[in-house]
C-alpha cells in the first residue's frame, strides 16, 4: 500500500464501499471528491484500492452541509485550502447575497400566486351568486404601475400588453393583482366595450416595488359605483348601461375617469364564459 497522507495510528481503514453505504455517497462521487481535493483516501493500495480512515469520512457531513447551503464542491474545495478565514468570510458573504435575493423573489412570487388565488375565489363567487345589483362602495386611494397606451379595439391586446410587459421589465418592476384599464371618461369606455373604438387608456397594475413620477398612477380615494361582468368583455356595454341607469335613479354622478378590473380574464382562461370584470365608476351625489 502507498500512503498519500498521514493515517490516524492504529485506526481502522473502511474501504471506498464501506465508505459509500456509511456515508450515503456513491463510490463515483466518492472519486470525483478525490480529484477535486474535498476528501483524500488515507491509503492507495498497489491494487488502486482505496482506504479511509473514520477522521477522513468526518469531512462528508461538513461537505453536505456546505452543499445545502448552495457552495459548489469547487468552492468547498477552495474554503478547505485556504490558508485565512478571508476566503471563507468572502464566500459566505457572496452565498448570503445569494440567499436573499432568492428569498425577495421567492417572496415575490408568493405574494403573486396569493393575489391570483384571491382573484380567482372573487371571480367563484361572482359566478355563483351572478350578481346583477350595482353597488356603491368606498376605495382607498393606491399607486399603480401605469403605461399610458391605446386602446386598439381588442380587449385581449390591451390585457394581455407586449408593451405592458416591456416596460414593466424595463422600469425593473414587478407586478401582481388585477389588470387595470383606466379610460378617460365613461363614453370613451362605453364605446370601446360596445364598439370596439380606439381611444387612450392607461394600463394599470400593482407594483411590488416602490414607484414615482411618470412610471405611476393613483387610483384616488373616494365612493365608487361598482357593477360585476360576466362574459365576453365586448358585452360591457349592458354593465354600463345598468351602472348609468342606477346612477340616474339614485341620484348619483359619475365623475373622472372610468375603471375596468379584469378578475379573470385572458391571464387565467380563454372560456369567455368564466371572465369576469368590474366595472369601477367614481362618483358623487347630485
Amino acid at each position: 500500500m502507498s500512503s498519500r497522507k498521514q493515517g490516524g495510528g492504529d485506526d481502522r481503514l473502511y474501504q471506498i464501499g464501506e465508505v459509500s453505504r456509511m456515508g450515503g455517497l456513491s463510490q463515483r462521487m466518492l472519486r470525483h471528491y478525490d480529484e477535486l481535493g474535498l476528501m483524500e483516501p488515507d491509503v492507495v493500495g498497489e491494487n488502486g484500492y482505496r482506504y479511509y480512515s473514520r477522521q477522513t469520512m468526518l469531512k462528508i457531513p461538513v461537505v453536505n452541509y456546505l452543499k445545502m447551503m448552495g457552495f459548489s464542491l469547487d468552492e468547498i474545495a477552495s474554503m478547505q485550502r485556504h490558508s485565512n478565514l478571508l476566503e471563507a468570510r468572502k464566500l459566505l458573504g457572496r452565498h448570503l447575497e445569494i440567499c436573499e435575493d432568492e428569498a425577495r423573489r421567492l417572496s415575490e412570487r408568493r405574494e403573486a400566486i396569493v393575489d391570483w388565488a384571491e382573484l380567482v375565489e372573487e371571480a367563484n363567487t361572482v359566478l355563483r351568486v351572478r350578481p346583477s345589483a350595482v353597488s356603491v362602495k368606498f376605495l382607498s386611494s393606491c399607486e399603480l404601475l401605469c403605461l399610458p397606451s391605446r386602446f386598439s379595439g381588442s380587449f385581449a391586446d390591451a390585457i394581455v400588453s407586449l408593451d405592458f410587459a416591456s416596460f414593466v421589465s424595463d422600469v425593473k418592476n414587478v407586478i401582481t393583482g388585477p389588470v387595470i384599464l383606466g379610460f378617460d371618461s365613461v363614453d370613451d369606455a362605453v364605446r370601446a366595450a360596445s364598439e370596439g373604438r380606439e381611444c387612450d387608456v392607461r394600463l394599470l397594475q400593482k407594483p411590488m416595488h416602490p414607484i414615482s413620477g411618470e412610471t405611476s398612477a393613483s387610483l384616488p380615494a373616494g365612493m365608487y359605483l361598482s357593477a360585476y361582468h360576466i362574459g365576453a368583455f365586448e358585452d360591457m356595454g349592458s354593465t354600463y348601461r345598468r351602472v348609468l341607469q342606477f346612477a340616474q335613479e339614485s341620484g348619483y354622478r359619475p365623475c373622472g375617469m372610468a375603471y375596468e378590473r379584469f378578475v379573470t380574464d385572458f391571464w387565467t382562461t380563454s372560456n369567455p364564459d368564466l371572465f369576469v370584470t368590474e366595472v369601477l365608476l367614481p362618483t358623487e351625489t347630485e
